[in-house]
């Protein structure tokens, strides 16, 4: 893996850098949901029309094709100017390398322009209130009747359920087989009949999952992905993307830089500051920096086509992980004013980081819990047996 960067890379950058400078403004986001949500997806089509979208997708599809050099840039530069997520991360990093991989041709016709310009948001329909880390114990069911599937059942942690156009999901269509097999990969409208969303609201009070519940939804045949019964070994490639990449350390890189300005010259944080807390600080650094060359490997692996199974589980667990620790030095770092609620006029930093630290709490659990990644690294990296036979 060489990361050097050329001069058409620091051309790349200057680009880039540019570009957002002039376009700041667009990334501001409103506080009313509605609004946001549609300042959100304005967004990420300027972006994608500016060519700084799809960035790892072939040409073919609409992507970049942009080097592993020139991704590794647009990380930096998205992280320096603080630009927030793009709301289509499901589908960008998720669906959309899953359908280029196992989808029809028709499917990727009629998908994947809309998941790069955040035209079409997706959500993902996999966790079930009884098949959560056991996700192959999934009891939704699908069955085909004539050139449709019916589809009955729940999912649960569903995040944007609420303002996603289609989900993604896993649903048993021959229920004798065993848990790994008779599962298949089926794309819904989320328009459907029958399709209802509960919103969840989260210990931080913020309102980023849902359940979805499907009652009777027909589901056209065509939008199968793969073939009838052999879902799972897709859902393994659509995992594989969700636990891989460099937005998690985008994202944990924006949290460490803002913990360090609140640190350091917030609300009188000098006063506080420990010797042991600046310790913390300098170890989170060091995990970021490592996280971020981990997830280079993970996308040189992914770029030359090879299975990053090993690589995305263990950056999963340690971004879960770090994550927490990050969040718990912020409110350790704030000493007694932790405890005041988000909205008092004493609380550090508008009360960011509250909601923050509960937020991290789910991360250890949703994509995959820490005991199934290390799981997943014993089998996959390690070569040892499974822990429990199907």
């Amino acid at each position: 893996m060489d990361l050097r960067f050329s001069a058409e890379d620091e051309a790349y950058r200057d680009r880039l850098r540019s570009w957002l400078t002039a376009n700041r403004d667009h990334a501001r986001f409103p506080r009313d949901p509605m609004k946001a949500v549609a300042t959100a997806r304005d967004w990420q089509r300027r972006l994608y029309e500016a060519g700084y979208v799809g960035l790892s997708w072939p040409r073919a599809f609409g992507g970049q094709e942009a080097t592993l050099t020139q991704q590794v840039v647009a990380a930096q530069e998205f992280a320096r100017a603080s630009v927030p997520p793009l709301i289509n991360l499901v589908g960008l990093d998720i669906l959309g390398p899953t359908l280029i991989r196992h989808g029809s041709d028709e499917q990727r016709r009629r998908f994947l322009p809309g998941i790069l310009t955040a035209e079409t948001i997706w959500c993902q329909g996999f966790s079930e209130p009884d098949a959560g880390s056991d996700l192959a114990s999934l009891r939704t069911r699908a069955e085909l009747a004539g050139d449709r599937f019916v589809v009955n059942g729940q999912k649960v942690w569903t995040s944007l359920g609420p303002v996603a156009d289609w989900c993604f999901l896993l649903a048993r269509t021959d229920p004798k087989a065993p848990k790994r097999q008779g599962i298949s990969y089926l794309l819904c409208d989320m328009r459907s009949a029958g399709v209802t969303v509960r919103p969840l609201r989260n210990a931080a009070g913020g309102i980023h999952f849902s359940e979805v519940f499907f009652e009777d939804v027909e589901i056209p045949r065509d939008q199968l992905v793969g073939e009838l019964h052999h879902g799972w070994p897709i859902a393994r490639t659509t995992l594989d993307h969700e636990r891989s990449g460099l937005g998690g350390v985008l994202a944990l890189e924006q949290h460490l830089n803002r913990l360090v300005a609140m640190a350091t010259t917030g609300d009188g944080a000098p006063a506080r500051l420990g010797q042991e807390d600046r310790r913390r600080l300098a170890r989170h650094w060091v995990e970021v920096e490592a996280l971020r060359h981990h997830g280079y490997r993970t996308l040189s692996a992914q770029l030359a086509g090879r299975d990053p199974g090993g690589e995305a589980a263990a950056g999963k667990l340690y971004a879960s992980e770090a994550r927490q620790r990050i969040m718990r030095t912020a409110l350790a770092v704030q000493g007694p004013l932790a405890a005041v609620p988000k909205r008092s006029p004493h609380a550090v930093d508008g009360g960011r980081w509250q909601p923050l630290y509960f937020d991290a709490l789910a991360y250890t659990i949703g994509g995959g819990t820490s005991e199934i990644m290390r799981n997943v690294l014993a089998e996959r990296v390690l070569g040892l047996p499974r822990s429990v036979e199907d």
